[in-house]
């Protein structure tokens, strides 16, 4: 079963945000897609479940969420009727992006809000290109490449953070009902 949990653009523009700040208010775009990525990661270590969700992908300089980097470049998702990204930060100039204004935070959770902490802990104070070098390394779900993408699937990232072949699979499993719940549901 190859599934990922569905992109959550709530608690990717909050979760965003929060490490703006804890950077002065500007970040470098590259850095910012890094760190959400790694929040992903380490969520699935630690809960086994992302914050973000979303598509993920191998690319030259690492793994990345599609969805974020979409945001970041076009400030909206095609179709997402509930995009607020451009609310709270700034369209992207100079590789960086800036806080507009924080958001209420009123979709992370206080252990989600924890693991943003220890990410920024952890890799605060590297600058991007560091943290390419660190997902290199690191990141065994990552391919190479040196041009385009290649799709990283949830179980692949379970299993490079020390999951157990019965945990990817309840992983997988949580993901395929999860997507079904917001497909009854609506939740586009």
């Amino acid at each position: 079963m190859r599934v990922n949990f569905r992109f959550n653009i709530a608690k990717a523009t909050e979760a965003a945000c929060h490490l703006i700040q804890k950077e002065g208010g500007h970040l470098n775009v590259m850095k910012l897609v890094k760190l959400l990525y790694l929040l992903d990661r380490l969520s699935i270590a630690r809960r086994g479940i992302p914050v973000v969700g979303g598509v993920y992908y191998s690319m030259r300089n690492g793994p990345v969420t599609s969805e974020v980097l979409d945001l970041v470049n076009a400030g909206c998702l095609w179709g997402e009727a509930e995009c607020h990204w451009e609310d709270f930060i700034t369209d992207r100039q100079d590789h960086e992006v800036a806080l507009n204004t924080m958001p209420p935070s009123e979709h992370l959770s206080e252990s989600e809000l924890r693991l943003i902490d220890d990410i920024y802990r952890e890799h605060g104070s590297k600058d991007q290109w560091q943290l390419r070098d660190w997902r290199h390394e690191h990141c065994g779900e990552w391919t190479p490449l040196q041009e385009g993408r290649a799709r990283i699937e949830a179980e692949d990232i379970a299993r490079n953070v020390g999951k157990s072949e019965e945990e990817v699979r309840r992983f997988a499993e949580q993901a395929a009902e999860t997507n079904l719940m917001a497909k009854v549901l609506s939740w586009q």
